[in-house]
């Protein structure tokens, strides 16, 4: 196998972990969610960010090497080429499974996000509902407790 061809099939596998990892974090994010940790959930974001960001760049990397190599093989009339090899195939499955796993979770990360986004908005609202009630008797607990710690 030639050394664009490990490249290549090294470029595919680190893509897999980083999908595998993006699937983690979405995970970690929903159980944070749950949890009402937002501490946890914006560290999730952010290792999401990041991530995102690696699979980018190593998207570019991938395009170029097969640039390259198309290249080539035009140059030189076919040669040694990596399209019928079963790793290939085996590796490219590997990376639509991640995909398609990140992409799930994605999907139920948004509908969670969502529903919680409604959830929030119905609390906001029935709170200024009856923010009015609420606060006359906050006033009144809190002028009798402090008259009773004069006493």
């Amino acid at each position: 196998m030639s050394k664009e061809n490990e490249t290549y099939l090294e470029l595919l596998e680190r893509r897999i972990e980083l999908f595998n990892s993006l699937s983690a974090t979405l995970l970690a994010a929903r159980s944070a969610v749950a949890a009402f940790d937002i501490g946890g959930l914006e560290s999730r974001i952010a290792q999401q960010q990041v991530l995102c960001a690696a699979i980018q760049k190593l998207m570019e990397q991938t395009e170029r090497l097969q640039s390259q190599c198309t290249a080539h093989l035009r140059l030189h009339g076919g040669g040694e080429t990596i399209a019928n090899s079963p790793e290939l195939e085996a590796t490219l499955q590997r990376l639509h499974q991640a995909q398609e796993a990140v992409k799930q979770l994605n999907d139920a990360h948004q509908a969670l996000m969502k529903r919680s986004r409604r959830t929030v908005t119905a609390l906001l609202n029935s709170l200024h509902t009856f923010e009015g009630n609420y606060r006359k008797a906050a006033i009144q607990q809190t002028a009798r407790s402090e008259q009773n710690d004069k006493v």
